[in-house]
């Protein structure tokens, strides 16, 4: 989603066990490799074989300079360089707030607990078994109370798609008798089918079918809707057809898996159909994602509330909570403890157990009331934020709560209705936990969504409506600079980059992910407002000057506007003197360069621009000079610019007729006979004159 800079074809290096001769010796003749593979080694290989080596010099002076060891200060020190460079190292484009900037006492509790692990792990055998006990089965009871799963084992892992996995490896223990001793043999006839949302996490699937040793065959994706509902939400009939296809085709359908909170806009899978369709063909059902920390809020989603009758679920409490280092917990129900056993979910290891002591902690700091005020008010952020949102014109939401079209509709007993008429105002009041939006150039009215599925987007003039808009990759370079600028001034609200194939580039805000570790509050919430909507108008007076900054640049003679919808801002322009117009050879592109890159150095130091060099005959013109690096642009600015570029450009012409005058000087009226130019040249060959062409820019100042 975000563009990186490369740096490639470097020198690395050589270190003292890979000497360049030993490498041909034991390897032979290097083979002729295509461009392809050129280009991927050079942008990801060689810049980790460089990284590497660099690591190893270090490690082996530290080996011959501290022999005997190093005081606790210098080890600090030298940690917190490590760190350092590492923040140095990670890319601007889109910078992220500092993370866990607030820890809360119950966040130091489960660090804390992490050395007391170390600490137990050193005990008496027995003892810790009984200790680790005690922990998993009041743990395990409390977040199967907090999150209406009652009855359920637990499975704690830090890796936290591990959990799918040993799931996956139960459902096979219970389809196929014999698996455990015949292994994939007893999957030959009958191979087992996961299906998987397109929606879900990418490599999710791959990863699964790798731990078990199961072709990638065995991998189903199911894609997302298309006609009605989400885009974001497992397209149920898809899934039908599926599985009754691969049942005609003597395969065993074992495992769905659906999403409660989909990671790029927090939709939930219709969890109800899925429950039935998966009774049906006798499928393990499986959910995972963010939204399931509401099934611990008084008020539940219906949608999110069917989470209650799936077999098992993955949850995240340290994230949720804010208890670094806390693992994530996979909850399952089956009648059969062996096959449990079998599938690797009950863990005879204590050391292995003792790592859901960071969130035994967390809970009985916080208390069951802790743990739901929380959330509540992780999820209260999130609606707050909806709803300053919608006042927001240039905002467009791809999530809009609308209300119900349809009739209320209740039968049954009067216990029923009852029952009914209260999910029904649950789903319409509770908002989801994710807000997703991006800037839109269409407004036509507040809050309004220009989404490719909206219905508002019908009544609209497809052709029209395209023609007054920005390309959809302008669209997106505006949202990744106005993310990195909201992250920059309030870093409290963590915002995410994400991007969907319809909606394009977007910010994800996700408090029940960020809110703990950053300490959010409603107060950030309008913060971020007041700082969005001063960035609105950079952004909306940017757009106005496009065309301005467009036809100033079209009406000079050597100049030429260029189309780069990989930047937000104004657009970018290249100089092409009157002797390189009609020049297409190397030398005539890289004196292009030579001449765009002096503009470069002298509009630098004027500091009136600053431009960067995005390809070998582009400038990219990046923004005004600004204390707060805002793109704030008007017409007196532009035309001080295009004044100078003129200026420069006529000095230029200067100086070209000035050197074919000292050139004619030089060589002499016979080198420009065209019959006597080759025999005087190949007589005396005239000298190779190291010239350059200059444009001299200046100050309106």
């Amino acid at each position: 989603m975000m563009a990186t800079t490369h740096t490639l074809g470097e020198n690395f290096p050589v270190t003292p066990v890979s000497k360049e001769k030993d490498i041909m010796a034991a390897t032979g003749p290097k083979k002729k490799s295509t461009g392809a593979d050129d280009g991927f080694q050079k942008m990801f290989i060689e810049p980790s074989l460089k990284q590497l080596s660099e690591g190893l010099e270090d490690v082996m002076k530290q080996m011959d300079e501290y022999s005997n060891g190093q005081k606790l200060e210098e080890i600090i020190q030298q940690l917190e360089k490590i760190i350092v460079q590492g923040d140095e190292q990670t890319s601007t484009e889109f910078p992220r707030p500092p993370l866990m900037q607030h820890l809360d006492r119950t966040a130091h509790l489960a660090m804390l607990g992490q050395s007391i692990i170390a600490y137990l792990s050193i005990l008496d055998s027995n003892h810790v078994r009984r200790l680790t006990t005690r922990i998993i089965s009041d743990t395990t009871l409390w977040l199967s109370r907090l999150f209406r799963f009652d009855d359920s084992s637990a499975y704690y892992h830090m890796d936290d798609r591990e959990g799918l996995v040993r799931v996956c490896r139960l459902a096979l223990n219970s389809k196929y008798d014999k698996f455990n001793s015949d292994g994939f043999n007893a999957l030959y006839a009958k191979p087992p089918i996961l299906y998987i949302s397109a929606a879900s996490r990418p490599g999710l699937g791959q990863f699964v079918c790798a731990q078990l040793g199961l072709p990638l065959s065995s991998l189903c994706t199911v894609p997302c809707n298309t006609m009605f509902g989400s885009q974001h939400t497992m397209d149920i009939a898809s899934l039908e057809r599926l599985i009754k296809d691969d049942i005609a085709s003597s395969k065993t359908p074992l495992l769905v898996v659906a999403n409660v909170g989909t990671p790029m806009a927090g939709h939930t899978d219709n969890l109800g159909r899925l429950r039935s369709i998966c009774d049906e063909n006798e499928l393990w059902l499986h959910v995972n994602g963010h939204n399931l920390a509401t099934l611990s809020l008084s008020t539940v989603p219906s949608s999110v509330l069917a989470a209650k009758r799936v077999n098992s679920m993955t949850l995240h409490p340290g994230t949720w909570l804010g208890l670094p280092g806390s693992p994530a917990v996979t909850l399952y129900k089956t009648a059969d403890p062996a096959l449990s056993l079998a599938a690797g979910l009950m863990s005879s290891q204590p050391q292995e157990r003792l790592c859901a002591l960071p969130i035994w902690l967390g809970v009985q700091s916080l208390g069951y009331n802790g743990i739901v005020n929380r959330l509540t008010h992780a999820a209260s952020l999130s609606q707050h934020l909806s709803q300053r949102l919608n006042s927001l014109g240039a905002i467009n939401l791809t999530d809009k709560k609308e209300a119900p079209k349809k009739e209320l509709k209740l039968e049954g007993s009067l216990k029923d209705m009852f029952i009914q008429t209260i999910q029904v105002f649950a789903q319409t009041d509770t908002v989801s936990p994710v807000v997703v939006f991006k800037f839109d150039d269409a407004r036509e009215g507040l809050g309004k969504e220009f989404a490719a599925y909206s219905e508002g987007n019908t009544e609209v003039d497809g052709e029209e409506e395209d023609s007054n808009r920005l390309p959809k990759d302008l669209l997106n370079s505006f949202n990744k600079w106005l993310g990195a600028e909201l992250n920059r001034r309030v870093a409290k609200v963590s915002l995410e980059l994400v991007e969907g194939e319809q909606e394009g580039v977007c910010l994800k805000f996700s408090p029940m992910q960020s809110a703990p570790y950053h300490g959010t509050t409603s107060e950030d919430i309008d913060h971020l407002i007041e700082e969005l909507k001063e960035v609105l108008n950079d952004l909306d007076y940017t757009i106005k000057q496009r065309s301005t900054f467009k036809s100033l640049v079209e009406d000079r003679e050597n100049l030429i506007y260029i189309e780069d919808a990989s930047h937000a801002g104004l657009g970018a322009v290249q100089f092409i003197p009157d002797y390189l117009k009609k020049e297409d050879s190397e030398a005539g592109r890289k004196e292009l360069i030579s001449v765009n890159s002096d503009i470069i150095q002298r509009l630098e130091i004027v500091q009136i621009l600053r431009f960067d060099l995005i390809t070998s005959s582009t400038i990219w013109l990046c923004e005004k000079s600004h204390p707060n690096n805002k793109l704030l642009v008007d017409e007196a600015f532009l035309e001080s610019m295009s004044e100078i570029i003129r200026k420069g450009i006529e000095e230029a012409v200067k100086e070209l007729e000035k050197e074919n005058e000292n050139k004619l000087m030089e060589e002499g009226v016979l080198r420009q006979i065209p019959l006597m130019s080759a025999f005087v040249n190949w007589w005396s060959p005239p000298p190779r004159m190291q010239s350059s062409r200059v444009v001299h820019s200046t100050s309106p100042q």
